[in-house]
């Protein structure tokens, strides 16, 4: 079944095509449109997924969320190091074009921080927000 998180019924059919292809186990798929993509937010195997297509149809990426201890030793490491007294809000692996990354969103009192992974040992911070 396939329902729509903004209430827009309109997904092309080649998007919903390649979708069906890639992912024909897919359960409780919702659809969302963002601004030059398509999000599906799924279920797979008990676990949750989200994939990202363009508008053309093209199968852009996945991702999923996942616990600390599952990131590799060197980026627990650099997060132990480097956050102390931060919690983890937001955490996933993705996959774009067959290369993984992993993304981590950071909040203390004071700041909100969102690092990404590319190389599997260190973070390059994205995006700091100071709270006020």
């Amino acid at each position: 079944s396939v329902s729509f998180a903004n209430g827009n019924n309109e997904i092309p059919s080649g998007i919903n095509a390649n979708f069906t292809r890639h992912f024909a186990e897919a359960k409780n798929v919702r659809w969302e449109k963002m601004d030059s993509y398509y999000k599906a937010s799924f279920e797979l195997n008990g676990t949750a997924f989200f994939a990202f297509y363009t508008d053309e149809a093209h199968f852009m990426g996945i991702a999923h969320y996942l616990t600390s201890d599952k990131l590799p030793l060197m980026l627990q490491a650099d997060l132990k190091m480097n956050y102390k007294g931060y919690w983890i809000t937001d955490l996933f692996e993705y996959s774009v074009n067959h290369e993984p990354g992993y993304s981590v969103t950071l909040e203390n009192a004071d700041q909100k921080i969102t690092s990404k992974s590319a190389n599997l040992s260190n973070w390059d911070v994205y995006k700091k927000i100071k709270k006020s």
